[in-house]
């Protein structure tokens, strides 16, 4: 019993004594670094695949053939390709879709046409392309279209399709700087664009709008047209649209009273249309309250009169209505008529020039008295003068003259004459 615990007691302290020795450690590192070397020399030489998704594909010598040719590269059918590959594990740890590439070259591309072209793998700096075996691809060729480079200058139209605010109105022919604008790209993608497009889209606009926008590109019935192989000279374009104020104008006429008649106390007046919409210029706009027609005389007509106007906006403004004419119909009412015979010894001449002397040659005149029939009825002769004024006839005026007259009925306010009046007189030196 005593040997067996001995012998025991003396393994243990030999394994002991094994296990710490640096010797030990030393081989039992050396032979697992070579267990490991063998695994890994072993499993790298063995053939292997991957399979990489969205290869891109490049176009070798694009710009070169744009410059020397103006072709560019379009309708290209795919971008990317996908490739699976053949090769040792080190190797193809390597490749990844980013650094691999399609190459597909164009040096002896010299027409615009359709092209169906193979393609090339590149792959990184450090990987011999003899170390790695294409075994399939999604496709072996790519097909494109080689078109001629072409310029185009296109005009810029727009259209206002957001609302103005009350009382305002945006004037539909909308001004752009510059008037075009050139795009350059495949003929046959350009072909398609008609002209450049503005939206002005804003809500409730109640000023003049002007600033900096991009535009888009549409065809002939304003379909859009994108691609991203057309280049643009310009990128924006200045939109200017005027917003004008509105308003409703009255419109009226200057009446002069007279001939027993004033506007106020017997005069009725129809204008139609009665009112115009203008729009133009705010500060025209704020200042007109009214649009004068012409004036009438109400002295010039006994009962009734009616005419037609021209319609004739202030300046910096339009007439949105497009009436051009208005009639104008004035009644006079409340008054009565009669005709009197004025006096010869009443038809009297002033401011005389110095020197001469007036003789009246109309001995009768005729002439017509308008009033309320109670002033008519208590108006005679006697109450009338014809008064002709021959201050405009100068200091050397002879010979026979036909001045106008102004008729006064004295003691009657109310009262006035219808018409105009002339007498002739004649004009002589005195001796």
């Amino acid at each position: 019993m005593n040997n067996t615990n001995g012998t025991n007691e003396r393994k243990t302290l030999n394994l002991k004594r094994l296990t710490d020795s640096r010797i030990f450690w030393m081989i039992l590192s050396l032979f697992a670094a070579s267990l490991l070397w063998m695994y890994v020399t072993t499993t790298e030489g063995v053939e292997v695949q991957k399979t990489l998704t969205g290869v891109k594909i490049e176009f070798l010598g694009a710009d070169a053939m744009r410059a020397s040719s103006d072709l560019i590269v379009t309708e290209q059918d795919r971008t990317t390709v996908n490739l699976t590959l053949s090769g040792t594990r080190r190797v193809l740890s390597k490749l990844t879709n980013s650094n691999v590439t399609a190459t597909v070259n164009l040096n002896n591309v010299s027409a615009d046409g359709r092209y169906s072209v193979s393609y090339d793998i590149a792959f990184p700096a450090g990987v011999n392309a003899n170390e790695v075996t294409v075994v399939h691809t999604s496709s072996d060729v790519v097909n494109f279209y080689v078109d001629k480079l072409a310029r185009k200058t296109i005009e810029v139209k727009g259209a206002f399709t957001g609302n103005t605010a009350e009382g305002y109105l945006a004037d539909e022919s909308m001004v752009f700087d510059p008037l075009v604008v050139a795009i350059s790209g495949p003929k046959t993608v350009i072909s398609k664009v008609d002209h450049a497009f503005v939206a002005i889209t804003r809500e409730e606009v109640d000023r003049t709008l002007s600033y900096s926008t991009t535009y888009s590109l549409v065809d002939a019935d304003n379909n859009p047209v994108e691609d991203s192989s057309i280049q643009r000279e310009t990128e924006e374009v200045t939109v200017t649209l005027n917003v004008l104020s509105t308003k409703e104008v009255p419109l009226d006429v200057t009446i002069i009273d007279g001939g027993g008649a004033t506007r106020d106390a017997n005069t009725r007046i129809e204008i139609t249309p009665s009112s115009i919409m203008l729009a133009g210029d705010a500060a025209a706009i704020d200042s007109t309250t009214k649009l004068i027609l012409g004036t009438i005389n109400l002295a010039t007509f006994a009962t009734d009169f009616s005419a037609t106007y021209t319609i004739i906006p202030p300046n910096g403004t339009e007439n949105m209505t497009g009436v051009t004419e208005a009639t104008v119909t004035v009644s006079i009412t409340g008054v009565a008529t009669k005709s009197f015979s004025v006096n010869p010894d009443n038809i009297i001449c002033i401011n005389v020039p110095d020197g001469y002397d007036a003789e009246n040659i109309t001995q009768e005149l005729n002439v017509t008295v308008r009033a309320p029939q109670e002033i008519l009825d208590r108006i005679s002769e006697v109450n009338l003068r014809a008064v002709a004024d021959l201050s405009n006839l100068g200091t050397n005026a002879s010979g026979v003259f036909t001045p106008t007259v102004e008729i006064k009925i004295d003691g009657f306010p109310e009262a006035g004459c219808v018409g105009e009046y002339k007498i002739y007189i004649t004009l002589k030196e005195k001796r």
